[in-house]
């Protein structure tokens, strides 16, 4: 099935969850790090749960602190 990750289309098996996902493009889950899906934020206890579908549009961003 195809998503989009960080605008980029990807290609990945259908019953991929978040968490797969993140494996999948050799993200770690850091508290630094933030995942929407289709513009909606989801936590990070629920990546295991959250299911993606044809199309989804997912965001992986990464909070950059400074002063």
């Amino acid at each position: 099935m195809k998503i989009f990750v960080n605008g980029v289309e990807t290609e990945v098996p259908p019953g991929t969850n978040v968490s797969r996902l993140l494996e999948i493009v050799q993200e770690s889950p850091t508290s630094e790090m933030i995942v929407e899906i289709n513009r909606r934020f989801v936590h990070a206890e629920t990546y295991d749960r959250t299911m993606l579908k044809e199309g989804d549009r997912m965001e992986i961003i990464h909070l950059a602190m400074g002063g």
